[in-house]
């Protein structure tokens, strides 16, 4: 097993937090690189960006599965 896929074990709803906490601080980063001065908003756009950016690539993730845009992903 590499070392990202053992920081990426740890799961809530079988989503990675690893993936979530590093997807938030760099959220964060950005917002105050930004200027940001909405932040419950700009967490949202940021999710939904994420989700898009899946989507589009044909990602299947947990999140997408759980929104409806694609089937339960595989896991290995």
């Amino acid at each position: 097993m590499s070392w990202i896929e053992t920081l990426r074990e740890p799961k809530i709803l079988d989503m990675s937090i690893f993936d979530w906490v590093i997807s938030l601080v760099v959220a964060a980063a950005v917002g105050k690189w930004l200027g940001i001065k909405q932040w419950p908003l700009f967490l949202v756009a940021w999710i939904a960006f994420g989700i898009w950016a899946h989507w589009l690539f044909g990602i299947e993730t947990m999140l997408g599965y759980y929104v409806g845009l694609n089937e339960k992903p595989e896991r290995k």
